[in-house]
């Protein structure tokens, strides 16, 4: 038994330079701009899922590390979206024909990245903003309201170069409006008796990022 841990011992001695030198060759984390494609998924928003049909999502976002320490770092960054839903006609009918929702919003982010290896790092981030919520169709008229919007995510990313990088996200929203059958220019929404939806707007949200550095690659070449 104490030859047993004697060699675990040794070992894990042996492996610890090792480790540390691994270490020291991860990149740095440095400021960045994103570009982003998203699906959100509407989550307990019954109603929402019914009248409406999301398309897809567009945004970008830039952060800057603030406290840095090897491969880690805490930064702060700004983003901008926008969320196209349609109408679903059959929902709707035979008051409403067509028309959108669309969203737009504006946050501030929070977040802590660290490499994995010399080619792969992660996020997590929170993020605290604004979004709108503009109703278009026949009997809207020019119906949009705004509030308050939080959300947390996560993200893996792979290099593609010593700059480009391309990740999955995964992030839960939530904004404090919600739906309601006068948005859409409506007494009732037919075939319903809610007028309105009981929770606000919560979105999980699935996405396609391409990150990249905000500064010139090395010269000699990719750094792996």
């Amino acid at each position: 038994m104490r030859t047993l841990i004697a060699g675990v011992l040794v070992s894990l001695l042996v492996q610890l330079p090792a480790r540390a030198q691994e270490s020291k060759g991860l990149p740095d984390v440095s400021s960045t701009f994103r570009g982003i494609l998203a699906l959100p998924v509407p989550l307990g928003n019954p109603l929402y899922g019914d009248v409406a049909e999301t398309i897809g999502r567009l945004g970008a976002t830039v952060q800057f590390p603030l406290v840095s320490k090897k491969s880690q770092a805490f930064g702060l960054g700004a983003g901008f979206d926008m969320t196209w839903a349609g109408l679903n006609e059959r929902a709707l009918a035979p008051v409403v024909t067509s028309g959108d929702i669309r969203r737009t919003a504006y946050y501030g982010r929070v977040v802590y990245e660290a490499y994995t290896s010399k080619r792969t790092f992660y996020e997590l981030s929170a993020k605290l903003g604004a979004a709108s919520y503009i109703y278009s169709c026949s009997t809207c008229g020019a119906s949009q309201e705004s509030g308050l919007l939080w959300g947390l995510g996560a993200g893996y990313f792979l290099h593609a170069s010593d700059n480009l990088a391309f990740g999955l996200t995964l992030g839960f929203e939530r904004a404090a409006l919600r739906l309601n059958a006068s948005d859409l220019g409506l007494e009732n929404l037919p075939g319903r008796r809610e007028v309105a939806e009981s929770r606000d707007y919560q979105d999980l949200v699935f996405g396609l990022v391409f990150s990249t550095r905000l500064r010139k690659a090395p010269d000699a070449g990719r750094g792996w």
